[in-house]
């Protein structure tokens, strides 16, 4: 808008410059004052509008608060209706633009914070059952040590006293087990030739009676 505006007073400065060179010389003076009345004009619009510009990017790029002390500063006498207006529609728009980004980081911040909540409900509980896990591998091992040492003492107890180790490097002692000797075969099988030539003659004794 403001570049329009920067166009249509060069054209009219043109115009000007034109009739300037085709007036008479008793209406040069009206038209001088006129015109370099307008070229002041047209300087402070141009300042007017660089720092408007200027203010537009700065208010763009700072948060509400920053917005706000913008127009603590904001000299608004130096500013024309039409000036104000556009400057108002400006900041209106910088603030919807602002509202909507706040109400996205919210929501992004909600979801956030509903995830962690979640990943966090879901480490107490992995903890907790870690935390069993370790009480119950405890319990086991003492049980472990427990049988182990029971264990151990029941098979000392039923140890031999002469199986008992004198040297761990040698083992325990050996026993060589005694072996009853047997009668030879030759002395029964004369015995129980012996006996049957006593039937014999019994026999032969009761057949002659």
């Amino acid at each position: 808008m403001l570049d329009l505006s920067i166009e249509e007073l060069q054209k009219t400065i043109d115009a000007l410059e034109e009739q300037v060179d085709h007036t008479d010389i008793a209406d040069e003076d009206e038209w001088k004052v006129r015109y370099y009345t307008q070229v002041e004009v047209n300087e402070q619009l141009e300042r007017q509008r660089d720092w408007l510009m200027e203010r537009v990017e700065a208010a763009r790029n700072q948060s509400q608060e920053g917005v706000s002390a913008l127009l603590a500063e904001l000299d608004l006498d130096s500013l024309t209706e039409s000036q104000l207006l556009r400057y108002l529609k400006q900041l209106e728009k910088d603030r919807n633009s602002l509202y909507n980004e706040l109400r996205d980081k919210e929501w992004k911040l909600d979801q956030e914070s509903k995830t962690f909540h979640k990943y966090n409900d879901t480490r107490k509980a992995y903890m907790t059952e870690i935390t069993e896990a370790m009480v119950n591998l405890e319990a086991m091992k003492s049980r472990l040590r427990t049988f182990e040492g029971s264990e151990n003492g029941s098979i000392a107890k039923n140890i031999l006293p002469d199986q008992r180790v004198i040297d761990p490097r040698k083992g325990p002692i050996k026993k060589t087990a005694a072996v009853r000797s047997l009668p030879k075969l030759n002395t029964a099988d004369k015995d129980f030739n012996d006996d049957d030539d006593m039937l014999d003659k019994q026999s032969k004794k009761s057949a002659e009676f």
